[in-house]
């Protein structure tokens, strides 16, 4: 517990100075997680079996992680670096439909995903405090909420401790996190509520989605780069799934 604590007290500070430098310095910090996320990403490729290239991978991640910055929703180029990507690994594994596949989704999940927490943040330092309120606040009552008051299993045959009861924290906390960013002027009260209740669940479903993908590949961790908390996937999985979601309201209703 302790050095779960440490690592959040060393941690979180250094995460909200780069959001708030913003520019390169936090976009690097996002590329660097990008990258450590896709060498998770290969473990978890070899718990199914597979012999993925790691190079191929990381190079692909990267490619889109550049592809989704700079010409956000640009399919034809995406689609394009998929194309290279399959061929680069029928050359190395002759594997097209699982090593393409997995290439495919760990280029998407540990590449693009990544690069919307830049794009939120040159929305402005004030969205990224938003989508960390949301996160956070849901993250922690769903926690809390399910330790007290849990007796309902939420989805046993993809995370046999989670419960109907911690989801509902989780709203609540959302919900609670979207309202404090609305104290601080980030967004009116309503839109800062509703954002937190639909952004709660759409965090925990990125929670789920990589406990799944853990249980599928047969690991407790995603990594342990982060003492006490596993891998940065670990502790990305619901600001992964959260982040686009809240870039393309802001970007597209709120602005």
């Amino acid at each position: 517990m302790w050095t779960r604590i440490l690592t959040a007290i060393v941690g979180i500070p250094l995460l909200l100075v780069l959001a708030y430098l913003g520019g390169w310095w936090f976009f690097t910090l996002a590329l660097v997680a990008s990258i450590v996320a896709l060498y998770e990403f290969h473990g978890f490729a070899k718990g199914l079996g597979s012999n993925l290239n790691l190079f191929n991978l990381i190079a692909g991640g990267i490619a889109t992680f550049l592809l989704t910055y700079f010409r956000p929703f640009n399919l034809p180029a995406v689609i394009v670096c998929f194309i290279v990507l399959i061929i680069l690994e029928l050359f190395h594994s002759r594997s097209v439909l699982k090593n393409g596949s997995l290439m495919i989704l760990g280029s998407i999940y540990g590449g693009s995903l990544f690069a919307f927490l830049p794009l939120l943040r040159d929305l402005g330092f004030q969205y990224v405090i938003l989508l960390l309120l949301i996160t956070w606040g849901s993250d922690t009552l769903a926690y809390f909420w399910g330790i007290k008051y849990g007796k309902n299993k939420l989805w046993p045959a993809v995370s046999p401790k989670k419960s109907w009861e911690g989801a509902f924290g989780g709203l609540l906390g959302g919900f609670l996190g979207g309202l404090v960013s609305s104290l601080f002027g980030v967004v009116p009260l309503v839109i800062g509520g509703l954002l937190g209740l639909f952004g709660s669940v759409i965090a925990q479903t990125g929670d789920l989605l990589e406990s799944a993908m853990k249980r599928e590949c047969g690991v407790k961790d995603s990594g342990d780069i982060l003492p006490g908390h596993g891998g940065i996937l670990d502790r990305f999985d619901s600001l992964l799934i959260l982040a686009p979601f809240l870039y393309l309201v802001i970007n597209y209703t709120l602005r």
